[in-house]
């Protein structure tokens, strides 16, 4: 009868230690920035791992050089990313003061979203829309930036 109750209490354990192991699992995720109009500036990206906050306080915050951009594509990969439900935002921040500039609520920079979500009546697209599962090692997406106003 011990050893059921040993047998029992490893086996509890043993999933236990699986489960935490796989809810701690990482990987990278390459993002392909497309239709990038100006090497000025940086790219503030914005992940969220959930919808609290969408889109302009997202829990993962990173604003990228854009060195090593070519042809109007800028390739990053992010290391270390928790597996899970992401949303992603861009903006091409030309001036690098971290807001998105705008005219009469038209914005002047340009932006995207994961799954190439569009914007609705000058409003960021819900956070479902742009919602995708970051489950690899290794994962690549692609976001197209979008303009509004003159070409540069």
């Amino acid at each position: 009868m011990k050893q059921v109750i040993l047998y029992t209490l490893l086996l509890c354990a043993c999933q236990s230690y699986s489960l935490f192991a796989q809810s701690n699992k990482t990987g990278t995720l390459e993002i392909r920035f497309t239709g990038i109009r100006t090497e000025e500036g940086s790219m503030a990206v914005g992940i969220n791992t959930s919808p609290e906050g969408w889109p302009k306080k997202a829990q993962i915050q990173l604003q990228l050089p854009k060195e090593n951009m070519k042809d109007s594509v800028f390739v990053v990969r992010i290391p270390d990313l928790p597996f899970g439900t992401l949303a992603i935002s861009v903006l091409d921040d030309v001036n690098d003061n971290v807001k998105m500039d705008q005219t009469l609520g038209i914005p002047k920079e340009g932006f995207g979203f994961s799954n190439n979500a569009s914007i609705r009546f000058l409003a960021p697209p819900k956070y479902e829309s742009c919602t995708f599962e970051f489950t690899g090692s290794m994962q690549q997406i692609s976001i197209k930036l979008e303009y509004w106003g003159k070409d540069k």
